[in-house]
């Protein structure tokens, strides 16, 4: 899953920051309503994901989500994370195992070898229910995504995965927290037939 959309997503993270910055302050987020007592409702082609906006970022789940390959995207208030481009992007796809761990093994093997010079680390943050993987994928001094895959149980078709994406330099204690904080708050509620990443 990653490794089709890694490359794409960095090379359109500069521009997408940059017109988002612009448009948050003469526009309304498109994700603020409907919300109900859990935060945001994201709803798509036979789905509703539940998730919960970290204090401090905004969200988007319309054109800017679209450009994104995502179903919602993140972005930090903070102008220090804004400088180096900070999101956490949001996205459904087809489920090829029960396993996220397998999906991640498949996707560090594959990234090795299309960029020898990228590194990976344990990323420790879980769903306190879903069955889940995570990785940081990096280049020192370049970028740094940190990777999770959810799978919101067998009854599901689609598994979520969720990235954050940093450039230069690696996440702070309130990134990673933000992470996290997004993580552990999605909730799948219904699928139907839904193509990979339809939103």
């Amino acid at each position: 899953m990653l490794s089709q959309l890694l490359r794409s997503v960095l090379f359109s993270t500069l521009f997408l920051a940059t017109a988002f910055g612009q448009a948050a302050a003469s526009s309304p987020t498109f994700s603020k309503t409907p919300k109900d007592m859990h935060g945001l409702m994201i709803y798509g082609d036979g789905f509703l994901i539940l998730a919960s906006e970290p204090e401090g970022w905004d969200t988007d789940t319309d054109a800017i989500a679209l450009k994104y390959q995502s179903n919602a995207v993140f972005f930090p208030r903070n102008q220090a994370s804004r400088s180096h481009h900070v999101n956490i992007r949001i996205r459904l796809n087809r489920k090829t195992t029960e396993e996220p761990r397998e999906d991640m093994d498949a996707d560090v093997s594959g990234y090795k070898k299309q960029y020898p010079a990228a590194q990976f680390s344990a990323l420790k943050i879980d769903h306190p229910e879903y069955r889940s993987s995570a990785k940081l994928f990096f280049t020192p001094g370049d970028y740094y995504e940190y990777v999770a895959y959810l799978n919101p149980g067998a009854e599901h078709s689609l598994m979520f995965s969720i990235t954050m994406s940093k450039e230069k330099v690696s996440a702070t204690t309130a990134e990673l927290a933000a992470l996290e904080h997004i993580l552990r708050s999605l909730r799948l509620v219904c699928t139907s037939k839904t193509k990979a990443g339809q939103r």
